[in-house]
């Protein structure tokens, strides 16, 4: 089942008289279950990939379709329902709020995708090793807890597509290896999970590796 298709997405970013191409016709699909890591130098186009396929960002050209629904040019509170309901999302620049605990944060998540379900919540405080840092606001983690506690939040409504950015860039290798497994088991259950890295573990878990370079996607 198709869980996200992109159709050639372009987006251009403009400074005074400069052009900037971040994306230049990527086209990809992710299927239910299927684990992709999308890899490439910084400026690559990795994120604004990302924020398009979450439809944070709308792209210039192309669109994004997300459990067989349109996702671009839509209205924001089409786009932020589909988000809810189907996309959980991890970006380097956090998607936690400052005012509220780790905890809370996951809860927010959940009431967002209308889920409620503690058990969850335990489970996935338990797997990221933030079972003590429930309590703790963003401002106090470490870059490693806060990339932790970021995916839990992404992960929190168990949703059928997972977008993350560099989910284990703050990490260590044990706590890497946690998380990949934790990736890897969510797969087996059917989500479909796209992550954008530069970590070889990460590449050599997944089922294929996309790479970009200069906007686009490139074999090899």
């Amino acid at each position: 089942m198709r869980s996200l298709q992109a159709f050639e997405l372009y987006r251009f970013y403009h400074s005074g008289d400069d052009e900037t191409a971040a994306l230049r016709g990527v086209s990809l699909t992710l299927d239910a279950g299927e684990f992709l890591a999308l890899m490439g130098p910084s400026g690559s186009g990795k994120s604004t990939l990302l924020a398009c396929l979450a439809g944070l960002d709308e792209p210039d050209g192309g669109h994004v379709e997300v459990m067989g629904s349109r996702l671009s040019r839509r209205p924001e509170a089409t786009r932020a329902g589909l988000r809810a309901r189907h996309i959980g999302i991890m970006t380097q620049s956090g998607n936690l709020f400052e005012h509220l605990t780790v905890e809370d944060n996951m809860q927010l998540q959940m009431s967002l995708a209308n889920k409620k379900d503690p058990r969850a919540i335990e489970r996935l405080l338990e797997a990221m090793g933030l079972a003590q840092r429930r309590l703790a606001r963003p401002s106090q983690l470490s870059g490693g807890e806060a990339a932790r506690a970021g995916l839990a939040v992404a992960l929190s409504a168990d949703p059928q597509v997972l977008l993350a950015d560099e989910p284990t860039a703050e990490v260590d290798t044990t706590t890497e290896a946690e998380i990949l497994k934790l990736l890897r088991k969510r797969c087996e259950a059917g989500g479909a999970t796209l992550v954008a890295t530069h970590s070889q573990a990460l590449a050599a878990t997944a089922d294929n590796v996309l790479r970009i370079l200069d906007g686009r996607l490139v074999h090899g």
